[in-house]
Order: C-alpha cells, then sequence, then structure tokens
C-alpha cells in the first residue's frame, strides 16, 4: 500500500509557520506529540537549513502541547564541542528557535542507550544518543542531497547514521572493530586497561597492541584513550553494507521511538510519518539513480515504511 508525502514549497519570503503548520497538520502531528518531550533532530553538518524553519517547527509542535528541545549528536570526526560552536554558527541558539540545544550523546560522545534491531542483516543493535533515546517523540528535520559517501542522504541518514553516538556511527561505517597501527603503537597499555572485554592485549614478543577479535565488542574505548592515536576504525565495510546499516539502524530508532519526519529538497519542504516514502519522493525530486538508493530498498525489504508513495501538494 502506498504511503502519503506532503509537500508544499520553500517560502520566498522565509515566513516558514504556514507551510510548517500545515504539515504537520496532514501528518497528523498532534496525535503523536501532545504533551510529549519532543526532540528536534537537526543535522549540523548542513549548512542551508534556516534557523527561521527551525523556529517555526518549535513553535507549531510547542502549540500542539509537546515540549521541544532541538539536538543533534557529535560529529564523527570532532568532538562534542564542535557540535555547540556549529549550533551557535548556524544560527540555531534558544533565542533565535525558542528552544534550547542538547547534544544527545554528551561531552564525550558515549552517552547512549543500546537499542535493539531486528530483521537486519548486520547490525544487532544501535548505539543512539541518550538524549534522543529519552525522548518521547523524534521529529527529523532534513537536508536531502546526494553524497558520494553514503549514496542517497535525507531521511534515513538523519535517523540512522544521525541518530547514532559515536560508537554507533564507527558500528555503521567500519567492520565494528579496530585495528592496531604497529608503527605507531609504543606498547603504553592504556588501551588493554580501558577493554571490558578483554579485546585488546600486548603481544609479549613486540611489545605492541593488538586487537583480539573474538573479545572484541567494538566499543571504540581503546580508540579514545591512545595517546598516540595507533587504534582507528576498520574502514573495510563496503559503500552498500554501510547504506544498509544506515537503513538498520533507522528501522531500529523507529522502532524504539514514535517519529515523524520533515525534509527540505530543492525548492520543496515535505513531511511523512513514514521515513521511507519520504526519502524515495526526495530522491525522485533530486534525480537520483537507482544505484544510491540502497539504503531506501532495504529499509522498504525490512518493512520500515514503503519505497511506493504517492505526493499530495498543500
Amino acid at each position: 500500500m502506498a504511503a502519503t508525502i506532503y509537500s508544499s514549497l520553500c517560502p520566498a519570503d522565509g515566513a516558514w509557520d504556514g507551510a510548517v503548520s500545515a504539515l504537520l497538520t496532514k501528518i497528523e502531528a498532534e496525535k503523536t506529540v501532545k504533551d510529549a518531550t519532543v526532540a528536534v533532530k537537526l543535522d549540523l553538518s548542513a549548512q542551508d537549513v534556516p534557523p527561521a524553519l527551525v523556529r517555526a517547527l518549535c513553535d507549531a509542535l510547542k502549540a500542539r502541547g509537546a515540549e521541544v528541545f532541538i539536538t543533534d549528536c557529535a560529529p564523527f570526526d570532532a568532538g562534542a564541542l564542535t557540535a555547540f560552536h556549529s549550533a551557535r554558527s548556524l544560527g540555531f541558539t534558544p533565542e533565535a528557535v525558542g528552544a534550547d540545544f542538547v547534544l544527545a550523546d554528551g561531552v564525550k560522545g558515549t552517552d547512549y542507550d543500546l537499542i535493539p534491531m531486528r530483521g537486519g542483516k548486520f547490525l544487532r543493535s544501535t548505539k543512539i544518543g541518550r538524549a534522543l533515546s529519552d525522548a518521547d517523540c523524534i521529529v527529523t528535520l532534513s537536508r536531502a542531497a546526494l553524497d558520494q559517501e553514503t549514496g542517497y542522504r535525507g531521511v534515513l541518514h538523519a535517523v540512522g547514521f544521525g541518530c547514532g553516538a559515536r560508537p554507533g556511527k564507527v558500528d555503521m561505517l567500519t567492520t565494528g572493530q579496530p585495528v592496531v597501527d604497529p608503527d605507531k603503537c609504543i606498547g603504553c597499555g592504556k588501551c588493554t586497561g580501558v577493554c571490558e572485554h578483554g579485546g585488546t592485549r600486548i603481544d609479549p614478543e613486540t611489545g605492541k597492541a593488538f586487537i583480539f577479535k573474538l573479545r572484541c565488542a567494538g566499543c571504540s574505548r581503546c580508540m579514545r584513550v591512545c595517546p598516540v592515536d595507533a587504534i582507528h576504525p576498520d574502514y573495510n565495510a563496503t559503500d552498500e553494507r554501510v547504506r544498509m546499516k544506515i537503513a538498520e539502524a533507522a528501522k531500529s530508532v523507529c522502532d524504539h521511538r514514535a517519529c515523524l519526519h520533515l525534509a527540505l529538497a530543492g525548492d520543496a519542504l515535505l513531511a511523512a510519518d513514514d521515513p521511507t516514502a519520504l526519502d524515495a519522493g526526495c530522491a525522485d525530486l533530486l534525480g537520483a539513480d537507482e544505484a544510491l538508493r540502497i539504503s531506501i530498498d532495504h529499509a522498504a525489504e525490512m518493512g520500515l515504511g514503503t519505497k511506493d508513495y504517492t505526493c499530495e501538494r498543500i
């Protein structure tokens, strides 16, 4: 059965209130957000989401009885302070958007909940930022785009990859276990001291650390304590596998919490309660070819909504 997604042209005058309110009404947001704590999940790596749009969304949710905060997880390749600076530099201040910014996975990127993943091929669980997990409802606001690393980048990316704490992002982008560069390792043993599973050990012959893969849980603690950056993710996952993992993480999040989704694509703002249908609609607007829709196809195969949709313009 086809899902319905809703579309409105971006306002030329920058007044988003009418479009946002109409879209939320169409997806019956009040049934989900009334008397709920709502996390408005932004993508701080997207440089062109207007603060006025975020303000309109926060105001419309509060008008429907929600308690609202805006949030994102720390970037995969940078620290938590980068996220705070990004939120401020992009104009997402409490004064501008009418809601406080909360870093979803904490100041070290390690504050997360382990959420079971059912029905996937690669992930058994997903590590999502605790603030997102603690919210009653997650409302994603993303910018759909074509991304060379992960293919189509839209709602599924915002939910799956974006809600992941740093260790969760490592799980999606890698085989899940780190490797040690013996040329950099100084044999200090700090990595063995933090590993709770016996997954990092010192080779008695070389004096260098190594990963005992039968015990490694892929938590990435060893990477964070290494003083010489000798331990790094094993980036051997294929592009196809990365895209499928992102879809599996998105399913885990949506199974765990009520979710609603808004996305900018071209000159339109779209909304739906089905992330897969919304992604398919955005991909069509952007002209993404089939090779870039692996996440969408995999999400539909797992039962996370449908890629068949009708679009109603408002």
